[in-house]
């Protein structure tokens, strides 16, 4: 076998495969036109199906215009309605929370008002006890320093309880 006649059958086997895979191809292209054709059919029916229904629709339409309002007025009171309803049940729903969130927030001002209260008056009794002791410590003759020291409160304390007694 000569070169010429290998490089002839492989030519020819070349060739042979190229019409081959044009026609593996031109067999899947035909696969989908008609799947687009089968689509195009179908189309084509449901337009002429909504056609005939347009057409019965204003025939009805022309015969009685009160009636359609009538219909018109109901479904966009239905539709009204049925996107309403959930809004408002929403809105009761947070209506109750938002009181019971105010119920709770006025008992903890109460409670922190009879606190406030109870610490205001247990204040105030020490208060006038120490300011008792702070006078008759000083009368004893103990400094200011000495006195705050035993009673553990402020230096400052001890002066003013002193300057309002007119001692200082």
């Amino acid at each position: 076998m000569s070169i010429e006649t290998l490089a002839f059958i492989a030519l020819a086997a070349l060739i042979v495969i190229i019409f081959l895979m044009v026609y593996i191809r031109d067999v899947e292209v035909n696969k989908k036109l008609l799947i687009y054709e089968k689509s195009i059919e179908e189309l084509n029916y449901q337009n002429h199906v909504l056609n005939k229904t347009l057409t019965e629709m204003k025939a009805q339409e022309q015969t009685d215009p009160k009636a359609l309002e009538k219909r018109i007025l109901d479904q966009a009171k239905q539709e009204v309605q049925h996107s309403l309803l959930p809004v408002v049940a929403s809105l009761k729903d947070v209506e109750k929370i938002m009181q019971h969130f105010r119920d709770e927030q006025s008992a903890r001002i109460d409670r922190i008002e009879s606190r406030t209260k109870e610490m205001s008056f247990a204040s105030v009794v020490p208060s006038s006890s120490n300011e008792k002791i702070i006078l008759s410590l000083f009368a004893k003759g103990k400094s200011e320093a000495e006195i705050a020291k035993d009673l553990r409160i402020g230096v400052g304390e001890v002066d003013l309880v002193l300057k309002l007694a007119n001692l200082k």
